[in-house]
Formats: structure tokens, sequence, C-alpha cells
């Protein structure tokens, strides 16, 4: 579900990071210093952005690879506990779901 979530903010920060940018290049080359300012400081704001972006890809791409390892490793141990919990959370599921 968290997946989910993160590559729905992904998509959304990008396409905000692509909207600044394309609001960037829509103002121009203003003769006007303060302009010259605010669009450098977007421009580094953008780029620190998508640099953020890229590491919190790879952390939760890192986090999940690893979880299922440790999913994997932990159902192989121990099968008949793995089966167990499996039956329990589909029998919560069942009577949640029955309840709606």
């Amino acid at each position: 579900m968290s997946t989910v979530r993160d590559t729905r903010l992904k998509r959304d920060l990008n396409n905000v990071l692509t909207q600044v940018n394309h609001l960037l290049t829509s103002v121009g080359e203003e003769g006007s210093s303060n302009i010259a300012t605010l669009r450098g400081r977007v421009s580094d704001a953008t780029a620190s952005a998508r640099d953020r972006l890229s590491a919190l890809d790879t952390d939760v791409r890192v986090g999940a690879r690893q979880a299922v390892k440790a999913t994997h490793t932990y159902v192989q141990e121990n099968p008949w506990r793995a089966i167990g919990i499996g039956a329990a959370v589909g029998l919560l599921l069942g009577v949640l779901a029955a309840r709606r």
C-alpha cells in the first residue's frame, strides 16, 4: 500500500517540478535582477527536490527488496507458522468484509 502512495507522491512531485521548470522557461530572460535571482533560487530548489526524490525512490526500492528477502527467509524457515499467519489474516479480512 505504501508503495502505491510513494509512487503517487513521486508522480505528483515530478509534475510539480516539471510545471515549475516550464514556468521558469516561460519567464524568459527578464531584465530585472530580482527575477534573475528568483529564477536561480527556484532552479536550485527544483534540482535539490529532484535529487531528494531520486534518493527517496532508491531507498524505497532497497527497503522493498530487503522486506521481500526477509519474508522469503522467514517463510522458508517457518512454513507452518507462515501458513497459520496467512490463515489468520484471511479470516480477519473475511470477518471485516462480511461486516460491511
